[in-house]
């Protein structure tokens, strides 16, 4: 695709345009990635199945004694399921650095900077126009995207806000580091920084698995491809900067194919000593 033919904003497609665009795949995701997603979705599952579990007091546990009892008989004592809750937020804080550290120039900061947690002038309109079609108060067209969305944006900043404060609280409280007053101050943040985390995670699985517009975007942390129709039609800046990208490429490689055969003596191929 020639640059001049990329379009600079978002155009009505023709119905052969847009089968064809289905059919190809665009690369959203690293593997590493992908690899973290999953892995932190494991890590939350099983600390949240077990750190629900612990919150026992009667005045201010939020699980059903049934609950509570079940996890405790399924690891044998309630220091158990302590054990392993300590153990599994460790592991997972440990590889969280570790990434961080190791990854921040190839994957974190092209990845999380600039594209899940930059906020720009398109991203506070999307925002404000999302908002008021949800009250059925305006017909206005959503401004175009980037990689992800303004909502999957503000999700991120959360995410990326309490992580730390997760990990900090809880290395505070499995080492009672400092003072009791400190540890008891560490167990609220604890609790209140994952309370807000689920709160998003809640709608990010229900728009990622169950919303069927953001269907792709769900099957793009299996495979770490989309759609190039999805692309456009959501993620509309992204699919622009990545057209680009490959017109350059293509042009490279054209020119560099150019210098080559200029290279080349004439009359080298084939030729015979007399």
């Amino acid at each position: 695709m020639p640059f001049e033919t990329i379009p600079a904003i978002p155009v009505p497609l023709t119905a052969a345009q847009a089968e064809i665009m289905s059919q190809r795949q665009i690369k959203k995701h690293h593997v590493a990635i992908v690899l973290l997603h999953w892995f932190n979705a494991i890590v939350w599952m099983l600390e949240l199945a077990t750190g629900s579990a612990l919150v026992v007091g009667p005045g201010y546990r939020f699980m059903p004694l049934w609950y509570i009892t079940m996890m405790q008989q399924a690891f044998g004592t309630s220091a158990n399921l302590l054990r392993f809750h300590i153990a599994v937020g460790l592991t997972w804080t440990v590889v969280f650095l570790a990434y961080a550290i190791f990854g921040w120039r190839h994957y974190l900061h092209a990845e999380v900077l600039r594209k899940e947690i930059g906020i720009d002038a398109d991203d506070i309109q999307w925002l404000r126009i999302r908002t008021l079609k949800l009250l059925n108060r305006t017909k206005e067209s959503l401004p175009p995207q980037g990689a992800y969305n303004a909502g999957q944006k503000l999700y991120a900043l959360l995410v990326y806000t309490m992580v730390p404060v997760i990990m900090l609280t809880g290395l505070i409280m499995t080492f009672h580091l400092i003072s009791t007053t400190l540890v008891a101050w560490a167990m609220v943040l604890h609790f209140v920084a994952a309370g807000m985390v689920v709160s998003g995670l809640l709608v990010h699985v229900y728009m990622g698995a169950v919303f069927p517009e953001e269907r792709p975007a769900f099957y793009s942390m299996i495979t770490g491809l989309v759609d190039e129709l999805y692309a456009y039609r959501h993620h509309f800046k992204w699919w622009h900067e990545v057209k680009v990208e490959e017109c350059k490429w293509a042009h490279e490689i054209e020119d560099a194919s150019l210098i080559s055969e200029q290279a080349t003596p004439v009359g080298k191929a084939g030729a015979t000593t007399p």
